[in-house]
């Protein structure tokens, strides 16, 4: 974790997904999810020619309903199979026989269907975390892959972030060439000429190029991307975190382009999906019917409904040598929020009460853990005696208040209506274990654990004892690291992407 003063760069992204999971559109940094609205045999049989991975256990959370949010994991490939051994992204590379390789780009897409929208995190392929599957305190987490395939990859980002995983989406190099191709072409605007070196990918002065698939892969892996800029050729923005950024740049120009394509025509779509078929791996859980699911509940879909983001993170220097980059951003952060379903349309700052209990030491401790998930904890009360069930006690008008807050309490507490309270309160019974920071209880899951707890007596808050003084600050927990950190620096212009108003770039 990181202090006010430390410098951070928080990439913030938009744009949308056309129409349903079928297969990336966008270099491995997300890769696209296409769908239609009327769906024929040919997204059966494309589906099904698609390769599938095997997951075990827990790993992914496949059996969701129909109307509930999922997460993909969306992982491109550091592969180069499949393409010509002089092809410039394939020159330096050799097979791994095992047929895994290191994650060029992670990201978790969140979809929603009934909602219309979708929301997704880039995920620094150096970001440095514990991998469980590979028994080392530390490593890159790009590396996860490598040691054990996407089952590996799926449990290291889902502890780092503790967020669920529903569903994995696999491409590689070939697959996100062959797709930009069928779409003719990704149209992006380039506000200086720009190059990089390692990749060879080149644009000989500002304006409009249409990528092709080549050079789309060649621009999304850039690393050592540079602008042409007063006369000379400059750095622009950092290695990992520059190429994330110019990365959602051109998912957002590809997924335009795809709507633009006609991808809600089935029979466009067909093409986009045989095109990178041979290419992309599903997990064993993602059902065509899923699919076409999505796409109903997608059909209007436009690049404005998906909201991306990207964490901060900060350089790990130890002993002058760099060794990669620590998340930054505090894990109950709203980006965080939003992918384990819990960004709630009331603001839980707007939900003030106060605390009680016949415990002093759990009152503090647990008012003080509610203040930091940000709710308005108004202050904390003892009272002499409390049932075996905690109750939240409302006034009246604030049900939809009180049903939030019971999400986060342990077990779920009673909810009762008192006409003549002033304030809510949550008065914690002797059978209270816990606030729960990072996986609260869904919304269908605490309205039937409220209905069977049934009515409840009101209890009598006229009986604090007194009021103990929380002695703790209200700011996010951290966590200390022995490593030294520094802030990477960020991008100083806009990354390439739209044109400008005025220009037009199509």
């Amino acid at each position: 974790m990181t202090t006010p003063e430390t410098r951070s760069e928080t990439v913030l992204l938009r744009r949308t997904w056309p129409q349903r999971i079928a297969i990336l559109a966008c270099l491995g940094v997300i890769g696209s999810a296409i769908a239609a609205s009327f769906f024929v045999t040919e997204l059966y049989e494309g589906v099904a020619d698609i390769g599938r991975v095997q997951f075990s256990g827990d790993l992914l959370q496949t059996d969701t309903s129909p109307s509930e949010p999922v997460n993909f994991l969306i992982v491109g490939l550091d592969s180069a199979v499949g393409l010509d051994s002089d092809d410039s992204a394939a020159i330096g590379r050799q097979y791994d026989e095992r047929g895994t390789h290191n994650a060029d780009s992670i990201s978790i897409l969140r979809v929603d269907p009934i909602g219309g929208k979708a929301w997704a995190i880039s995920i620094p392929r150096d970001l440095v975390v514990p991998i469980p599957c590979a028994r080392t305190p530390e490593l890159r987490i790009n590396a996860a892959s490598l040691v054990g395939g996407g089952p590996c990859l799926v449990e290291a980002v889902s502890d780092a972030l503790i967020i669920q995983i529903n569903h994995y989406v696999q491409l590689d190099f070939l697959a996100f060439r062959d797709v930009v191709d069928e779409l003719d072409g990704v149209p992006i605007w380039f506000p200086y000429a720009a190059r990089d070196p390692m990749t060879g990918f080149v644009v000989v002065e500002p304006g409009c190029y249409k990528l092709d698939g080549a050079q789309a892969l060649n621009f999304v892996r850039s690393r050592k991307y540079q602008e042409f800029r007063d006369g000379e050729w400059v750095d622009v923005g950092n290695a990992d975190l520059g190429r994330i950024q110019r990365q959602q740049s051109f998912v957002v120009a590809a997924i335009e382009r795809v709507i633009a394509r006609g991808a809600r025509n089935p029979t466009s779509l067909s093409a986009l999906i045989s095109a990178a078929a041979d290419s992309v791996v599903l997990d064993q859980g993602l059902t065509p019917a899923e699919l076409i699911q999505l796409a109903e509940a997608f059909t209007d879909f436009t690049s404005d409904s998906l909201v991306t983001f990207s964490p901060a993170v900060a350089d790990i220097v130890r002993d002058d040598a760099w060794i990669g980059l620590q998340l930054i951003e505090p894990l109950d952060a709203e980006m965080f929020q939003i992918m384990r379903g819990v960004a709630d349309a009331i603001p839980r700052v707007e939900v003030t009460f106060t605390v009680a209990g016949t415990n002093e030491a759990t009152v503090v401790d647990d008012a003080e853990l509610l203040r930091q998930l940000g709710f308005s904890v108004a202050r904390e009360r003892l009272i002499s005696s409390s049932g075996s069930d905690s109750v939240i006690v409302h006034p009246a008008g604030q049900r939809e208040y009180a049903e939030l807050l019971a999400r986060y309490v342990v077990p779920t507490p009673a909810v009762v209506e008192n006409l003549v309270a002033t304030e809510m309160t949550l008065v914690l019974g002797t059978d209270h274990r816990d606030v729960s920071f990072f996986f609260p209880a869904g919304e269908a899951e605490t309205t039937a654990a409220i209905a069977a707890l049934g009515e409840v007596a009101i209890p009598d808050l006229d009986e604090a004892i007194s009021a103990p003084v929380s002695t703790t600050s209200s700011a996010a927990p951290t966590t200390t690291t022995s490593t030294t950190t520094t802030t990477m620096p960020s991008t100083n212009t806009m990354p390439p992407g739209r044109a400008p108003e005025g220009e037009s770039c199509s």
